[in-house]
């Protein structure tokens, strides 16, 4: 009894340790999917002007991680990507901005017709 008990054990853990092995190569399939994406998303993207940033900690953590997996070849092609992101991240936000522009330079267009 207690050597069926063994090779059940035994069995069982061989069948968990079969699936956990499967779930762990799909899970870095799946990442290193996203990383390939992620990465030629941040070489195609244009950069026209540079800009001088100081990044708080977390940050500067983040966007190391992003060179040393390779996602990114540079930390100024991190900060581009990430900018990118969080635009896109704040689509709506940056919409009611571009709003609210257009409605001041509209009313800065009637003072100077009224003033002249």
């Amino acid at each position: 009894m207690a050597n069926e008990n063994r090779q059940k054990a035994k069995e069982d853990f061989k069948q968990f340790m079969g699936s956990a092995k499967k779930a762990m190569e799909e899970l870095g399939s799946e990442i290193a999917v996203t990383a390939n994406n992620l990465l030629e998303e941040a070489k195609v993207a244009r950069r026209q002007l540079v800009v001088s940033v100081r990044l708080d900690d977390e940050s500067v953590l983040r966007v190391q991680q992003l060179v040393e997996t390779g996602i990114c070849q540079s930390r100024s092609e991190a900060v581009a990507f990430l900018t990118r992101e969080g635009i896109r991240a704040r689509q709506e936000m940056f919409q009611h901005i571009e709003q609210k522009i257009d409605e001041i330079r509209r009313i800065r267009e009637e003072l100077k017709k009224e003033v002249q």
